[in-house]
This record gives C-alpha cells, sequence and structure tokens, in this order.
C-alpha cells in the first residue's frame, strides 16, 4: 500500500485543475494496517497551483501527472503518466525504479475539514477499509495557504 500511495504521490493534473480541498502540502499522520519504519512517518504530499502532485519519502521524490475527478463526495485520482523522480531510495529502501512499476492507477481521496483539514487517501476503494491519512502541513507560503482553503 505505501509504494502505491507514494508512487501517486507525485502527480500532476491533466486537463482540469487541482481543487482547492487538495491544493498545498500535506504529512503523513497515520495509516491503517501497516507497521511503518518511522522515517516513513515523514511522508509528504504536495499539490502545487499548476498542477502537480509531487510526493517526497525517505530521500526520494517523485512527480507524475493525474487526472481528477469527483465521484460520490471523494476525489477519483487517476495516475496518467510519471514525469520524474529522483532515483534515491523511499523510506522503506525500494528503489524508484520499484516505486514506478508498482504505480496504482486509481487512488481515492477523500478530504475532510475538522480542527484543521485531513485527507484520507484510500488504496482500491473507500470499501476496502486501507487508507492512510494526511493533515495539512502549514504553509510556508501563506499565499499557497489561502488557496487551498
Amino acid at each position: 500500500m505505501l509504494v502505491a500511495l507514494f508512487a501517486l504521490a507525485s502527480s500532476a493534473c491533466a486537463g482540469n485543475a487541482v481543487p482547492k480541498e487538495l491544493l498545498g502540502s500535506w504529512i503523513f499522520r497515520e495509516s491503517s494496517g501497516m507497521d511503518l519504519p518511522a522515517e516513513c512517518h515523514k511522508i509528504r504530499l504536495e499539490f502545487t497551483p499548476d498542477g502537480n502532485l509531487i510526493g517526497f519519502s525517505g530521500e526520494q521524490r517523485f512527480t507524475t501527472k493525474v487526472s481528477i475527478a469527483r465521484r460520490d463526495g471523494m476525489f477519483i485520482v487517476h495516475t496518467d503518466k510519471i514525469i520524474e523522480h529522483n532515483d534515491k531510495p523511499n523510506c522503506q529502501g525500494r528503489s524508484a525504479e520499484y516505486v514506478a512499476s508498482h504505480f496504482v492507477d486509481d487512488m481515492y481521496f477523500e478530504y475532510f475539514d475538522r480542527d484543521g483539514a485531513v485527507l484520507r487517501i484510500y488504496i482500491w476503494t473507500k470499501e476496502s477499509g486501507r487508507l492512510s491519512e494526511f493533515v495539512r502541513a502549514r504553509p510556508k507560503n501563506p499565499e499557497l495557504g489561502r488557496q487551498g482553503r
């Protein structure tokens, strides 16, 4: 699941803007059913205003193209293609090539705003119960923070 999560986590929106709920930087909080190394608790995802989703895990940085659609109160994020990676290992020590070869085509994002923004990311479907949860990072750039609200 973590490989799929990180594989997706580096993407650009093809043909549509990044929804304002997703825009900005997200920091890993927890994951269901996975015992992760401490280094993996520093995973970060970043949706940028120009339509990129960049994933940071360990030394690894991944950027991919995605398409985003809304369905039943969720965002379906489809991986279109890998744009680039820095060829470094992720937080589990997996190579960028390994991560690239294990991308999941579709992931489901659920946005909540409870005492701060929360983003749940499901592999396969919400019913699978397999999810990772991220919280919105405090923006270093105040303009980016305002765009994401």
